[in-house]
């Protein structure tokens, strides 16, 4: 039960990441940042058009109102060029903000130069996909609902008229219920985290690479940590269920043979 209690609270930080400035800014899927030095690319005979790299250069580094872009599950926080923070749901609301700075230093478009905002909101709508992080934290709490109608510990008498303390087994359906809840939890979110690990490692690459290494792409630590950490929360739980079941089957079949 504290296992199941600990994956629901991994997966939720996890989907609550970028929602707030207030910590939560720190767990986000990828970062996308203006490169502060200068960029080169290489003498690639692949290149037709080399002498784009320099305009991209050139467009990105003017006076930009943001600095960074962090796309989470469910919101998106921006870095300001001052160093503040503004954390929101929404994009449109993130980039009339950023919208106003412009206005207010007469160059809205300087403000993003290359549109990050729309970049990472993109990334956050088409890329990544929640419902199955939801489906298995869902998936959990009923694994966890089982596993507290397990019979715990109470003290009985035996045949000499002593007390003594015992733990009958759990009902052979309601253990076989939560394995399969657990499982199916732990498919649901192996696929949910290895799918974020991926995309997020391939959209930062491919907006550096478009960019030609105008945009720096980052992969957010701690969402990883977070969601890798609750898929082995989600192993362990069913191989513990598992083991226990093919115990107490093991148990009785020698019971029965005696």
């Amino acid at each position: 039960m504290v296992v199941c209690s600990i994956t629901i609270i991994l997966l939720s930080i996890l989907l609550a990441g970028c929602t707030s400035s207030n910590g939560l800014s720190n767990v986000y899927l990828v970062s996308l940042q203006y490169r502060n030095a200068s960029t080169s690319v290489s003498d690639d005979p692949v290149l037709v058009n080399p002498g784009i790299a320099e305009k991209v250069y050139n467009i990105s580094h003017g006076n930009s109102t943001i600095r960074e872009v962090r796309a989470g599950y469910m919101g998106l926080c921006l870095t300001l060029s001052n160093g503040a923070q503004l954390c929101s749901g929404s994009a449109a609301a993130l980039a009339s903000m950023v919208k106003a700075e412009g206005i207010q230093s007469n160059d809205t478009g300087a403000a993003d130069p290359l549109n990050l905002i729309w970049i990472a909101k993109n990334f956050k709508e088409k890329i990544v996909f929640d419902g199955l992080i939801f489906i298995a934290v869902v998936l959990t709490f009923l694994c966890f609902i089982l596993l507290s109608t397990f019979p715990g510990w109470h003290e009985e008498i035996d045949e000499n008229g002593s007390e003594r303390e015992v733990k009958p087994f759990p009902s052979r359906p309601v253990s076989q219920a939560a394995l399969g809840l657990s499982a199916l939890g732990f498919m649901f979110g192996l696929v949910s985290i290895l799918w974020q690990h991926v995309n997020s490692s391939a959209a930062g690459t491919m907006a550096e690479s478009l960019t030609y290494g105008a945009i720096e792409g980052h992969v957010g630590t701690a969402a990883m940590i977070l969601g890798w950490a609750a898929v082995v929360c989600l192993g362990i739980i069913s191989l513990a269920l598992l083991i226990m079941i093919l115990s107490i089957r093991m148990l009785a079949m020698l019971t029965e043979d005696d």
